[in-house]
This record gives C-alpha cells, structure tokens and sequence, in this order.
C-alpha cells in the first residue's frame, strides 16, 4: 500500500510547506535560466579531464532545475505557481456533478 502524497496536495495543507515549495521552484526555474551560460565557457576550454566532469555535472544540474521549476510562473500577480491554481484543492469534483439521473436519485428536481 502507498502512502506517497502529492507534493500540491501537501502544500495545500500546511503553510509553511506551501511557502517552501514555492521558494524551491522559483530557485530551480530561475537556475534553470542562469545555469546555460556556462555552457560555451565549458566547451570553448575542451572537454578533456576535469572540464567534461564539470559540463557533465552542469547538463544533469539544468535538467534537475529544469524539471523542479517547470511549474513555477513568473508572471503570476499573486505569486503563486501554475501548480498552485490548478492543484489538487482547486480541481473540480465531478462525483458530485449534476446530473438527470443522480438528482432524481437524490430527490433534486433536474
């Protein structure tokens, strides 16, 4: 049995973690802009020894930012992440939706 929680559903319900995991994607989204600039510093010095480490090390670094702030959205007004909008608390239940058949079922008029 599983009891991994989704990372939304856990910011929803603690405050602090919600502040958190903002902070976390603003830093990865934003490392994911800087850190290609030492890309061509890298390459122009060769990738022989140490320097092919470092460029290997740079690529798994801007694709672990990469992945972390994909949801983060600068241009939000309230600063929140796209995530955040349309996470698991603000997702629409449709088990509940209104139908012909469940309101007769529930005694509603459709």
């Amino acid at each position: 049995m599983s009891t991994r929680v989704p990372l939304n559903r856990l910011a929803f319900d603690l405050p602090l973690a919600g502040r958190m995991v903002h902070v976390v994607r603003a830093a990865a989204f934003w490392a994911a802009i800087v850190l290609p600039i030492g890309y061509p510093f890298l390459l122009s010095a060769g990738l022989d020894g140490t320097n092919g480490l470092y460029f290997v090390g740079l690529l798994a670094a801007n694709a672990v930012a990469l992945a972390v702030g994909h949801d983060y959205d600068p241009g939000s007004p309230d600063g929140h992440d796209a995530a955040d909008r349309h996470g698991v608390a603000d997702r629409p239940d449709h088990s509940r939706a209104r139908d012909p058949s469940n309101a007769r079922r529930r005694g509603d008029d459709a």
